[in-house]
This record gives C-alpha cells, structure tokens and sequence, in this order.
C-alpha cells in the first residue's frame, strides 16, 4: 500500500516534500509539524482499517481486503480556527474514493469535535434525507481528535468576491479545475438551498436549530454543473435553541419560528471578502433567495398559511422592533457594524418581498 502525503490548492494538489514536513500547520497556534499531522492520520487509518474495509466493501458492493489498496492520498485540505480537516482518497481497481478525516488539535477543537461527532451522528439518525456528512467512527491519536466521515465529492466552497469593476460577485472555489464565477441565477439557487437546508434542520417544537454556521468558514459547499446546483452542510457544531423560552406553547413556537427566520435573513448574507478578507454584506437577491428556500422547507413543518399571516402583519416600524431586539445578539462581534451600517434597508427590502408573498 502506497501512502503518499499532498496539500490541497487552487493550482491542485501539491506534493509534500521532506522540508514541508517539518513546518508547522497553518493557523495551528501549537505548532503541530505536518509531519506529526500525516503520520497521525495514518496511524488512523491503520487502526480503524477493519471498520474502512467494511465500509469500502459496501460502496463498491463486494468484499474489499487491504491488499486491494494500492495507494491512499492523505490530503491536507484546510486549516480553520478549530479544525484541519484532511481528506483520504483510496485507489482500489483504478478507482478512487475519498473520504474525510476531521481534526482538531487544540483543546477546545478537541471539545468541539467530540460534540459534533455525537450532532452529526444523532441528526443522521433523525432526519431522512441528510445533507449532512455521515460519521463513522471518532479516536484520539497522538493527542490529535479526529472523525472518519462521507467527503462531499467534487463540492466546493463559495465565497463573496469583487470582479475587475469592483461589482461583487460569488466564486466557486473548485481546486480541479479552477476558480469560478457564479451567474446570478446560479448564486440565487444556492444561497435558497442553503437557507432551505437550515430550515429543513430546524426544530419547530424545541426551537433546536443548527448553529453556529459562517459562510466565511466555508461551512457550506456547492456542486455546480451548469443549471444543475446542489448544497450541502458541512458541519453541526451545536444543535440547541439559540432563544430560550421555558414554555413550548403555540404562542412560544411561531415567536421562535419567527426570530429564527429573522436571523436566517441576516446571517446568510455575511460573509469575507474571498473567504478571509473584509467582511461582506451580499446583495439583494439574497435575501429573496433566503425567504425562498425558507419557506420552501417550512411547507412540510408547520401551517404555512398562519406564520405568513404573522410575518405579513408586521407593518415596518414593528419589524423595526424585532430586529433591534435580534441584533443584540450581535453586539461585540466583528460583523455587528456590518449588521448595523445595511440593517435599514434590509428591513425595508424584507418587509416588502414579505407583503407580496401570498
């Protein structure tokens, strides 16, 4: 079995060389070697191989034994404030497929994977279809945490960027076969899919709802072919009620409903400049794309009728109202001035695309 170790890049994959091993991971403030990183992921597999055998032979629906892999690509894939995920790719008959392996290194990465691992494994169970990637199995090795997980094949990140003129646009970053700019219509359908996703997970009864979630941390992936675009969450890092309310009454449910469709608006347009620069407020039609997919979720969840009856009895001074109370939320966060400095308009623009709604 041949291991072979590569970063992943814009400019595709980039083999790792005996001096890159010794650097330490980006964005890692411990300082962890790549090679400690690579060796770990390999003592890994190497331990859970009994259970990726088992898994291997059903995806290619017949038995698989190790001596059927004749390579395995360990990937670094990115580097996030508490992850590195990596990616494993299997060539087995010529064929490869991939997996992920998620990593945390510091304490509190460690925490919040551990807390994940059981989200994504309880969601999974609960809600049919997923969008979400399957986990398989979780260890320590080496002081690193990590998950064996589904990989979102031929996914990618999205982001906010500028064109030449300074117009902004959303950019496909697919490392196969290059950057790409995203049409309009394209860029609609995925921010509608990934409100749609989020309402889909939200749960009426209990307020629970998957959070936090940013843009900027690429938390959501697209496969884009032509007109054909498909989203996927990548991550369920809690799954609680944001507002607590002691009460699960009627009354209680459509007012959580309803704050959790008001952040909804909000939280889908921020997002960084190119992933990490300035933080961005997206245009118009993302806020239209947004109340799109949300309701397209919320059909199967609740009487549509009554909450757009709720939503289109706010007159603009009352809508006004509810958001301040929201956005308190948000003071002290780096996106709080953002928030404030476009909330007006937001409001105004919202409150329309809310009255026309039948």
């Amino acid at each position: 079995m041949l291991i072979k170790y590569l970063v992943s890049s814009p400019y595709g994959d980039i083999t790792v060389s005996k001096e890159k091993l010794l650097l330490p991971l980006d964005g890692d403030p411990l300082k962890t070697p790549y090679e400690n990183y690579f060796s770990s992921i390999y003592i890994f597999i190497q331990n859970k191989l009994k259970s990726i055998l088992k898994i291997l032979s059903k995806k290619f629906n017949k038995n698989i034994f190790s001596k059927d892999i004749k390579e395995v690509l360990i990937r670094a894939e990115k580097h996030g404030f508490f992850y590195h995920p990596a990616s494993v790719e299997f060539i087995i008959d010529r064929k490869k497929i991939k997996f992920g392996v998620n990593v945390a290194i510091s304490e509190i990465g460690k925490k919040w994977l551990k807390e994940e691992f059981k989200i994504l494994k309880e969601l999974n169970q609960k809600f049919n279809p997923s969008y979400l990637p399957k986990v398989y199995f979780s260890d320590e090795i080496n002081s690193m945490q990590m998950v064996f997980t589904d990989w979102f094949e031929n996914y990618h990140e999205f982001h906010l960027s500028r064109d030449e003129e300074g117009k902004q646009i959303l950019t496909l970053w697919d490392f196969n076969q290059g950057y790409k700019v995203l049409s309009k219509k394209q860029a609609f359908e995925i921010y509608k899919q990934a409100a749609k996703i989020l309402t889909y997970y939200y749960d009426i009864e209990n307020f629970n709802q998957i959070y936090p979630w940013h843009h900027a941390a690429g938390d959501f992936v697209a496969k884009v072919e032509d007109e054909k675009i498909d989203v996927r969450l990548t991550t369920a890092r809690k799954y609680k009620p944001v507002i607590v309310f002691y009460e699960k009454n009627y009354a209680n449910i459509l007012i959580a409903l309803f704050y959790f469709f008001l952040d909804l608006t909000l939280r889908m347009r921020i997002d960084r400049l190119d992933g990490v620069g300035e933080i961005l407020w997206a245009d118009d039609y993302c806020l239209y794309a947004t109340v799109e997919g949300f309701f397209d979720a919320l059909k199967s969840k609740t009487d549509l009728n009554k909450f757009l009856c709720l939503l289109k009895s706010f007159n603009l001074s009352e809508l006004k109202l509810a958001f301040e109370g929201l956005i308190k939320l948000y003071e002290g966060k780096e996106e709080y001035f953002l928030i404030t400095k476009n909330l007006e308009e937001h409001i105004k623009k919202l409150h329309t695309i809310l009255q026309t709604l039948l």
